[in-house]
């Protein structure tokens, strides 16, 4: 499947904690970028297809300057073997949370700089 994001994303560390469809999880994150955060699931507990409902979830990585809280939609699943890839778009996030996405996300690139140099 060819990618068709507009911003790149970039491998997070630490947990989200989200709050959607009736259920409170805590999860693993896998990536992220200033349009959304992408997690692991050993299930299909959101079903297969997005359904736009829109829930909360907190970010806590070592990674990031600060915990970041915004809302999210499931906007993809992907299944990955026996786990599930799912892709959160927040829907509404401070600017200030953004600032913090986007400065991690120029660390990224510094560091993928230096490791090819």
């Amino acid at each position: 499947m060819r990618e068709r994001r507009r911003f790149n994303r970039y491998s997070l560390q630490g947990k989200v904690f989200l709050h959607l469809a009736g259920k409170k999880i805590e999860v693993p994150a896998a990536d992220i970028s200033v349009t959304g955060v992408g997690i692991f699931l050993d299930s299909a507990l959101f079903g297969t297809k997005p359904t736009g409902e829109v829930g909360s979830c907190r970010i806590e990585s070592p990674d990031l300057a600060c915990t970041i809280d915004a809302y999210v939609s499931v906007m993809r699943i992907q299944r990955l073997g026996k786990h599930y890839l799912i892709g959160l778009r927040f829907e509404s996030i401070a600017d200030e949370y953004l600032r913090v996405i986007q400065a991690y996300q120029t660390l990224c690139r510094i560091r993928e700089r230096r490791a090819a140099a």
